[in-house]
């Protein structure tokens, strides 16, 4: 049989639903562990930066996430996402508390692109 597609790897969201001009990158590690960071971007510039590390799992369409870390300090939030698509390219979950919808993609490094400058 075909293997499922794994959320193990670094996804990259160019927007967050519920935070406008806010990039992401997250590492699903096969050990269970993530690390995200996400990007603010103002007129081409980054203006802030925030991490989070902790658990990640998958079972029966929903993924859970436990944020163990946030900035360095020791935090506890834990949030679960139903998942509508996962593809080896391409992963949309939504947020089950807030109903938000989180689309990313698949990249080979954790890097982020350049601000978007705007018009």
């Amino acid at each position: 049989s075909l293997a499922e597609p794994s959320m193990v790897g670094i996804w990259f969201s160019a927007f967050q639903p519920d935070e406008p001009n806010v990039m992401a990158l997250i590492e699903f590690k096969a050990d269970g562990t993530f690390e995200e960071e996400f990007r603010k971007c103002e007129n081409g510039e980054v203006v802030g930066a925030y991490f989070e590390s902790g658990k990640w799992s998958l079972m029966d369409g929903i993924e859970r996430i436990v944020v163990e870390t946030i900035n360095g300090e020791r935090s506890h939030n834990e949030d679960a996402y139903t998942v509508e698509m996962l593809t080896d390219t391409e992963r949309r979950v939504r947020l089950q508390s807030q109903d938000y919808v989180f689309a990313s993609r698949r990249v080979s490094k954790f890097e982020f692109p350049a601000c978007p400058t705007g018009t």
